[in-house]
Formats: structure tokens, sequence, C-alpha cells
């Protein structure tokens, strides 16, 4: 098995717009009806992430050169992903209310606005499990590995 490298680091870095997914939650291996193939929800979410990135890549912009608001809801989540493999990083905030799917492709990085809070992250990284859980209440960069 693969081992996972794994570094988490809280940092003021970028904000951008995604709502959350209304996609179910994977399940590895489970076959029942309705769980879509995870290789399909990637591309149905990168696809998802493509609209209005301009304008999203202008508010990031505009985040970067000014302070946040501390009474601000939502926060930035970076993640870079350095495996071979496209992931989905699940996000399910403890309390049931904000579930976020989140698609970063291979070798490459991907930035998210959500909603601060208690989250369980979970990830499936060229085969290797993730699982996390973290307080997020400030910005939020994770570095993925395959390595």
């Amino acid at each position: 098995m693969k081992n996972v490298c794994i570094t988490a680091l809280l940092f003021f870095f970028i904000q951008c717009d995604v709502l959350p997914s209304n996609f179910p939650v994977y399940q590895p291996g489970a076959t029942t009806p309705g769980i879509p193939n995870e290789n399909k929800e990637f591309a149905d979410l990168m696809e998802k992430d493509q609209v209005n990135k301009k304008q999203k890549t202008a508010e990031v912009l505009t985040y970067l050169l000014n302070d946040p608001e501390p009474e601000d809801p939502y926060t930035a989540t970076v993640i870079e992903n350095t495996s071979n493999c496209n992931i989905i990083v699940r996000l399910v905030a403890v309390n049931g209310s904000q579930i976020y799917n989140l698609p970063i492709p291979r070798n490459g990085k991907n930035h998210f606005k959500i909603s601060k809070g208690n989250y369980t992250l979970k990830s499936n990284v060229c085969e290797a499990k993730y699982y996390s859980q973290k307080y997020i209440y400030e910005p939020l960069i994770l570095k993925l590995s395959d390595r």
C-alpha cells in the first residue's frame, strides 16, 4: 500500500465560492444504486467548479489583498494534490449541516470557500485512505500525496 504523506497548515491564503455538492458521500466498494462512479463524479465536480472561475479568481485576489472580517462565517480551504490520481476530498460537518465534495486534479491544487466549523475530511488518494477531523475556523492548507 502506498504511503500517504499529509501536511496540514493553517495559513491565510485564498477564497472563492463553491456550493456544497448534492452528491451522496462515496462509500468505497458500495454497489448501491444511485452512488455515482467516482471518476464520473470527479468530472462532474470539476465541470461545476469551472463555472464563473474568472470571477472566483478575482474574488480570491480581492480576499488576499484585504483583511477578512473576523465575523465572516466562511474561510478558505486550499488543497494540493501531488499524487498521480484525481481525488475528491469530502468534508462533512460534524453537526451534519454542511457537506462539501471538493475535486482536486492530479498534480494540481484547488481552493474553496467553506463555512467555518468542525468537519471530518475523507479522501481516497490512489487507493490509500485519508481520514481526519478538524475544526476549521481559519484558512486551511492541506497537501495530499501518494508518496
